[in-house]
């Protein structure tokens, strides 16, 4: 199945691109043209997070500038719009795990490329719920996070547990997402490593940041996060 905004339709041959509906080769799900427009974040960011700045005579943001958010920088291919929230809806709603294949190469290219992070030793996920992965099938950021390590050759780990139903983020302004998510997540591992946060979106970072402070408490020296998209 694939998303195209007015609904899902099956990924039958011949291989369709599943933004423009142009002919693809192969078994790629996005013709050349569509990969290559696909936007990045654009304006003055935090140099933390990636949030927009509205002050651009300071380089972090008030939440990087005032808080420990846990996580030592976050980066994002680019924004929860056009073709990225296209693809993620496909992935996560769709359930099209071919996108997850696309996503994760476009990780991995910008690793290769950008390197933001330095040395990473780790790469891990954010967790779901037991009760959310059974209605899903599966869970994103993991998916995401496999497709990384195996291009990448750096070992995936799971460190963290979801022990808690929460209630969606989305509906939730900020406030309410840190209150949601406090104590949702237990630490299954530790360890020292310089460990790499994969998911799809970043939105507010409550769901990263609680993720980062309890790798932090575990003992990990760095908390990197790279998600697909950025609200």
């Amino acid at each position: 199945m694939r998303w195209l905004g007015e609904g899902f339709v099956s990924l039958a041959f011949p291989p369709f691109c599943l933004l423009c509906r142009a002919r693809t080769t192969k078994l790629k799900i996005l013709c050349s043209s569509c990969a290559e427009q696909l936007p990045a974040l654009e304006g003055a960011r935090c140099q933390q997070c990636r949030d927009l700045l509205e002050d651009t005579d300071v380089d972090l943001c008030r939440a990087c500038g005032t808080q420990n958010r846990g996580f030592d920088l976050v980066r994002c291919l680019g924004p929860y719009a056009g073709g990225w929230s296209s693809l993620l809806q496909a992935l996560k709603f769709g359930r099209e795990r071919a996108v997850a294949r696309f996503l994760a190469e476009r990780l991995a290219a910008y690793l290769d490329t950008v390197g933001p992070f330095g040395q990473v030793e780790a790469i891990t996920y954010v967790p779901m719920s037991r009760r959310d992965r059974h209605r899903r099938g599966f869970n994103q950021a993991q998916l995401l996070a496999d497709g990384l390590g195996r291009r990448v050759g750096i070992p995936v780990l799971k460190t963290l547990a979801k022990v808690r139903v929460t209630e969606p983020q989305a509906a939730l302004r900020a406030p309410q997402r840190r209150r949601n998510l406090r104590g949702a997540f237990r630490l299954i591992r530790s360890g020292t490593e310089r460990v790499l946060l994969v998911d799809d979106i970043y939105t507010t970072g409550s769901t990263v940041q609680e993720c980062s402070l309890t790798l932090k408490s575990g003992g990990y020296r760095a908390v990197y996060v790279l998600t697909v998209a950025r609200a």
